[in-house]
């Protein structure tokens, strides 16, 4: 099964967690959902292979003992507090990219605020081109289906808009002090904790979407981190000693972001500009900005109303739309 969880899994889980200590025969199961038996057993099979505590005994059937956090619609929906985003969820165990699901779907017209989510990508994509680490059950590894009546050149500023969203959840869970790295990380003591890529469709003077792709590592442990990452990424667990709750998490996330996402809209980031500096990692710090083969080397000393870094140079200032920031 491709698919995280298909309605057949989504129901079978229903009824077993209403039955709480009651078993519920194979036959029964099937009647009130009207499939077949066979599509029981196989579902409580997959359910298993998730780590569902399902018992079964011969002659009364199953009952559920214990159930994993996974990122079901059902449980994101729960207590989600929000007008558009994350009404609609796509939620699957394995994906390759969230975002280029996303993107298919924003293609054929799918409705803004969807939302893509997965507990594992196999191809998760950083910015240029780098690949994303989405181990299993461990992060929030999401899309989100954008259409902002914005000119493209705006657009950029949405990565901003999505990193400060994620470090103000993660400062009012933890109390920790999480930061933006302009453009598209949220660090925690330093260290990548979360990641921003943001792909659009869009013509000379309109964007006609924008998948808003945001990953960021929760519960992972330091043994969780292959050997080339564990010296500048960490997660929210790591750093804070606690585990975390990926759908309080995630539905936190989506009420604080679509917040600042609706203001965006009507003003830019205007509204958010003092946060974005308080949240800032890089404002008042000498950087070195590599962007293709030029190297620029200055302070960093706004982010502009369009999500521009600028820069000053011993030359003057340089307003920087992208690039690979590092602070000296």
């Amino acid at each position: 099964m491709k698919r995280s969880m298909q309605v057949a899994e989504e129901e079978v889980l229903a009824l077993l967690q209403k039955s709480k200590r009651t078993f519920l025969s194979t036959r029964e199961i099937s009647e009130r959902l009207g499939v077949h038996p066979y599509v029981v057993y196989q579902t409580v099979k997959e359910l298993r292979r998730w780590d569902f505590k399902i018992l079964s005994e011969r002659g009364k059937g199953y009952r559920l003992l214990e159930a994993p956090e996974l990122l079901l619609p059902v449980e994101i929906k729960r207590n989600l507090k929000t007008k558009i985003l994350g009404k609609n969820v796509l939620s699957y165990r394995t994906l390759g990219s969230t975002n280029q699901l996303g993107f298919r779907l924003a293609e054929s017209g799918v409705g803004e605020g969807t939302l893509v989510v997965a507990d594992e990508q196999t191809k998760g994509r950083g910015r240029m081109g780098r690949g994303w680490y989405s181990p299993p059950k461990l992060g929030l590894w999401m899309s989100l289906i954008l259409r902002p009546d914005i000119p493209p050149f705006k657009a950029p500023g949405l990565s901003i808009c999505a990193g400060l969203a994620l470090a103000q959840v993660i400062k009012a869970l933890t109390g920790m002090d999480a930061k933006i790295k302009w453009p598209n990380d949220c660090l925690l003591n330093g260290r990548k904790v979360g990641g921003i890529l943001l792909e659009l469709s869009a013509e000379l003077d309109r964007t006609n979407f924008v998948i808003a792709g945001i990953g960021v590592n929760v519960n992972h442990l330091p043994s969780d981190f292959p050997t080339k990452l564990s010296t500048h990424a960490t997660s929210i667990r790591m750093e804070w000693g606690k585990e975390v709750s990926r759908i309080k998490l995630l539905t936190l996330f989506l009420k604080k972001f679509e917040a600042i996402y609706l203001d965006f809209k009507k003003k830019g980031l205007t509204p958010q500009r003092q946060l974005i500096k308080r949240f800032s990692s890089l404002l008042g710090k000498k950087v070195t900005v590599k962007l293709g083969k030029e190297k620029i080397e200055g302070v960093a000393q706004d982010i502009d109303d369009n999500g521009s870094l600028v820069v000053r140079t011993r030359k003057g200032e340089r307003t920087l739309r992208g690039g690979e920031v590092t602070v000296v």
